[in-house]
């Protein structure tokens, strides 16, 4: 849930020679090591593959069944290229831990918002260990060893506000705002107490600039998404995913949303921005399930709209209740009660949404609790 768009134009048509060469290298080391053969479970056998183009896809030769070598990552759903992802793993594990941001960032020529949040994705996978922690590091030796070394460019740090941005997003976030100095986010930005004032007269201040710092993450990645070329449900399942804290950026930021709750009734800025925010959200929302009625994909139960305010109550309750880490209910129990949900206010087969690797992948793990599910 994580990408911002300004500056995507840049990463979203990159050398096309390099793109594929990613794509090659994460065939081979999931599926392919002669890069060419691999299982059919179609056919259940051994089968020959070819390349699909315009897709992250290989066919198989016999039965034609797609393989997206991108799926069994920890990048499957992700519209950043595959190239940017692998220079980014080889920054993370090559950098020391505060440069990491700022070198991805001059070495891709993206800001620092989005360097940071790839960043911490992939930090994220390797703190966790696993399986998915030694496939990034296989993908990151054959990366580098086939020479797709990054070029050297000047680090853009990105501006001190947003650095106290993003930084007052992460520490309110863990700790609460009660609990948060103004010191522990100067440190966390890398800046001075003094600046912190300078942009900012208070940590209400700070936490309202954090938390549209946040909607504006979400906001952006729902806008890549409208334009990413996928189907109708392979973007439901996305916004789904958006739906529901999957990982410890969404997590961080569904902490926000609490902190802010408890200062709505106090501070009217923070209910109007509340309200906007939801606004798009259900905006969003209804352009995903309206695209779905108009090709026929959805039949509705009731009034669209009325459909889309009973997602948005639903997910809200249940990204509420996973956030807060009620007992009876993980960020995987929460996706299927809501994948039952939205298949019965669609009229469509709940396996449509719950495919197993979305939600049964081993070692997958519940942000609230740092544990697998």
């Amino acid at each position: 849930m994580e990408i911002p768009v300004e500056a995507s134009r840049d990463r979203l048509a990159p050398d096309a020679g390099r793109e594929e060469a990613a794509l090659a290298v994460l065939w081979t080391i999931v599926h392919a090591p002669d890069g060419g053969t691999s299982f059919c479970r179609r056919c259940g056998t051994h089968r020959s593959f070819h390349r699909i183009s315009r897709r992250r896809a290989y066919a198989c030769d016999s039965c034609g069944a797609h393989v997206y070598p991108a799926s069994a990552t920890p990048f499957a759903g992700s519209p950043i290229r595959l190239a940017a992802w692998l220079d980014a793993v080889l920054i993370v594990l090559e950098s020391p831990g505060r440069a990491r941001p700022n070198r991805l960032a001059g070495a891709l020529g993206i800001d620092y918002r989005r360097a940071w949040r790839m960043t911490r994705r992939v930090e994220e996978v390797l703190r966790a260990g696993g399986d998915d922690a030694e496939l990034l590091r296989r993908l990151a030796r054959l990366w580098k060893d086939q020479g797709h070394n990054l070029p050297a460019r000047t680090p853009d740090p990105g501006s001190p506000e947003d650095r106290i941005r993003i930084a007052a997003c992460r520490i309110m976030a863990k700790r609460g705002i009660e609990a948060t100095r103004i010191a522990d986010i100067a440190r966390e930005a890398g800046v001075s107490n003094a600046s912190i004032h300078y942009y900012f007269r208070s940590k209400d201040e700070a936490l309202l600039a954090a938390f549209r710092w946040a909607g504006d993450q979400l906001h952006a990645t729902v806008h890549l998404l409208r334009e990413e070329k996928v189907s109708t449900v392979d973007r439901l399942r996305r916004l789904m995913d958006l739906s529901i804290p999957s990982d410890q950026g969404t997590y961080e930021e569904y902490l926000l949303w609490l902190e802010v709750w408890g200062r709505v009734r106090r501070h009217p800025a923070f209910l109007d921005e509340c309200v906007r925010m939801s606004r798009r959200w259900s905006d969003a929302v209804l352009e995903v399930f309206g695209a779905g009625v108009a090709d026929g994909t959805f039949a509705p139960v009731a009034p669209l709209p009325e459909v889309c305010e009973r997602y948005v109550a639903i997910s809200e309750s249940l990204a509420l209740r996973a956030t807060l880490g009620y007992s009876d209910m993980s960020t995987r129990a929460a996706r299927r009660v809501l994948a039952r949900f939205t298949a019965e206010q669609l009229g469509i087969p709940v396996a449509r949404l719950a495919p197993d690797a979305l939600w049964e992948r081993p070692g997958q793990q519940d942000p609230q609790k740092g544990t697998s599910t």
